[in-house]
This record gives C-alpha cells, sequence and structure tokens, in this order.
C-alpha cells in the first residue's frame, strides 16, 4: 500500500543513490530516513527502476495533476503522511510505546493544526531525540497500552488524557469525545447516529466514562482533577471537532441549560436536530464542523432556507459560529452574550 519502499530495497535493484535524490523532485516522496513512497509513474528513463515498486496505482491515480501547495494545504493527505511515516520507521526500540500526538495520528483521533515533528515515544529506560525521533524516560501500565500492527501505542484514551499537557484542553476534550464516540458506536451495533441520539445512547456513553475513562484517569501520576472534571464533561453526541470545542467553551462558562443535538419540531412535524439548544432563552447555538473538522455529513442546520425559517418562526434565535470563532473564548463569549444577552442570567461566577 501507498509504495512504500525502503532505501534498501532500491539500492538492491541497481537504483543508485544519486538517482534517488533526483527522483525527490519528481516521482519520489521521502516519509524519514531511508523511507520513501512512489507518487508519481515517471517516464523519465532514469527513474524507470523506480517505476518498478510501484504496486498501489490509486495512490498513483491520486496525485495526478495536484501540486506540491495543493498537497501542502491538504489536512488530511498531511495527516495520512504521518501516519505512513510513523508505520514505517525501522529504528524503534523493544521498549518503545508510542505516545502524544504520534499515537494520536496512528490511532485516526482528528486534531486541528498538527505541528510538524519527530515521532514521540515512551521508554522505561531510555531518552534520547534526533530529528526522526523523541524517546522519554517514563513507564507506563499495561491497562493504557495497545498493539497497532507490529506497533505499540497509548491507548487512545490515555492519549487522549496525554493531549492535556501536550496540546491544551480543547485540543484533549476534542479527542477523548472522538474516543468516547467511536467506543460508543462499535459497542452499539446497527446503530445510526444520523436519525439522532436516544437516550440509551447516551447513557451508555455515561457508563464508558466511569467504566474506562475514570479509571485510565485514575492511572495518571498527574493532573488528575483536571482530567477528571474533563472526563466527566463528556459527550458521545458531538459530531465533529467544532462542537467539542463549543461545548467545552459552554462549560468554562458555567452555562446552565444548554441540551446537545436536540430535535425540534413544529406543527408540520420535524424541522432539524440542532447542535446546542437552551430552550429557557430559546436560543440555539450552531457550529461549522465542515471539511476536515466533521465526524459525519452536511451540517443539519443550515444559515439560509426553509429549517432556518421554521426555527425563527418558533421564536429561536440562532448563532452561527465559525470553526475560528470557537478557539479563543472571549471571542466566542463576546458573540454569545452580544446575541442573546438573557445567556447571562444562567452564566455561572465567570458570566
Amino acid at each position: 500500500m501507498n509504495n512504500i519502499v525502503y532505501r534498501q530495497e532500491f539500492i538492491a535493484a541497481g537504483v543508485a543513490s544519486r538517482t534517488i535524490k533526483q527522483a525527490l523532485n519528481c516521482c519520489l516522496l521521502k516519509l524519514c530516513a531511508g523511507v520513501y513512497s512512489v507518487v508519481r509513474d515517471c517516464r523519465a528513463p532514469s527513474h524507470r527502476r523506480i517505476a518498478g515498486f510501484i504496486d498501489d496505482f490509486d495512490w498513483i491515480d491520486f496525485h495526478v495533476g495536484k501540486t506540491a501547495a495543493d498537497l501542502a494545504s491538504d489536512f488530511q493527505y498531511q495527516d495520512l503522511l504521518r501516519s505512513l511515516t510513523i508505520n514505517s520507521y525501522r529504528r524503534y526500540r523493544a521498549d518503545d510505546t508510542i505516545s502524544g500526538t504520534s499515537a494520536a495520528i496512528l490511532h485516526g483521533i482528528p486534531l486541528y493544526k498538527v505541528p510538524k515533528g519527530p515521532i514521540t515515544v515512551i521508554h522505561p529506560r531510555s531518552n534520547s531525540s534526533s530529528k526522526q525521533i523523541v524517546r522519554t524516560r517514563r513507564t507506563i501500565d499495561d491497562e493504557d497500552r495497545v498493539v497497532l500492527g507490529h506497533l505499540r501505542a497509548t491507548s487512545a484514551i490515555r492519549t487522549g488524557l496525554d493531549l492535556i499537557g501536550l496540546r491544551g484542553q480543547q485540543a484533549a476534550f476534542a479527542a477523548m469525545e472522538w474516543v468516547l464516540r467511536q467506543s460508543v458506536i462499535r459497542a452499539a451495533p446497527g446503530y445510526n447516529p444520523r436519525f439522532g441520539y436516544t437516550q440509551g445512547f447516551r447513557d451508555l456513553g455515561r457508563r464508558h466514562i466511569e467504566e474506562h475513562f475514570l479509571p485510565a484517569v485514575g492511572r495518571l501520576k498527574t493532573g488528575h482533577i483536571t482530567a477528571q472534571n474533563m472526563a466527566e464533561s463528556l459527550s458521545a453526541v458531538s459530531e465533529s471537532i467544532a462542537e467539542s470545542y463549543c461545548s467545552l467553551n459552554l462549560k468554562a462558562l458555567r452555562l446552565t441549560g444548554f441540551e446537545q443535538q436536540v430535535n425540534i419540531d413544529d406543527a408540520r412535524g420535524f424541522i432539524a436536530r440542532v447542535d446546542f439548544l437552551h430552550e429557557a432563552t430559546r436560543t440555539i447555538v450552531a457550529v461549522d464542523g465542515s471539511g476536515k473538522y466533521a465526524l459525519m455529513g452536511p451540517d443539519l442546520l443550515r444559515s439560509e432556507g426553509e429549517q432556518q425559517n421554521r426555527l425563527l418562526g418558533l421564536g429561536y434565535r440562532i448563532i452561527h459560529f465559525t470553526f475560528r470563532e470557537l478557539l479563543h473564548l472571549n471571542d466566542f463569549s463576546a458573540k454569545l452574550f452580544e446575541q442573546s444577552p438573557e445567556l447571562r442570567n444562567f452564566a455561572g461566577a465567570r458570566g
């Protein structure tokens, strides 16, 4: 898959080091030291032996017509490259456990603006650092480790908890909600969240927090209070990073009365399932969960059209937030209270 080739394989096939270097500006992509991916079926005579390693033609077709700028702005593609790099790196030690952001990439946990950098691992006896990998001496309980193919990594739950200190509470909360959601969906085969969320689905999420997340919090060496507060606030119904960021913002403002993923009807029947509803103030909060940061299909509540008109006719006010507006709590709260000042009556001390 993905036409992964190791340097030794090229050399054995008679591809000279000079040719490998030249091909990097043409048909070859370097993932890490000694590991490459063939991305184009190059017709240059000197590159024909490189083309002989192609066995994934879908990967070749994907790159046809795409410029370096196109690929650099494709977040899903960049995440895939990072995953390929982690999987194909050849100098792991026997007791290495992939951790942090690298583990999140392996688990497929969606992250906003993943930074470029070395692979991060923990090791029970060794510290070391290079351009390729950073090894930190630390022990971890067996319950917080999993095997992913030929690699060992921190479990998805432990990875989310570790992200609190590594990437901040917003990123960690979104990661933890994604992990919770996936585990609940797996435990409810045949359940389609497009049709709404039953109380049983929400209760199952609560049980997963109590049975899996809170024990993992208890095994942390530090940061128990923050991690526990975050874990207890998780919901399995968040459908995107944007929703998770919004949910955390509402909790940071200590707002009471908001419900998430609520169906609204009128005399004609179902109108929409909205992201957040504050019934006491007739306020709907809708977030932009499109593109990379969505976990499902198109948003159910659009900014224009019949849905919105019917909701407005029922006396609801609708506040739309872009993803960027969710990143900073002060900006979020200013817009929220400006458009729905009655919400201040439901805010805690910070409000």
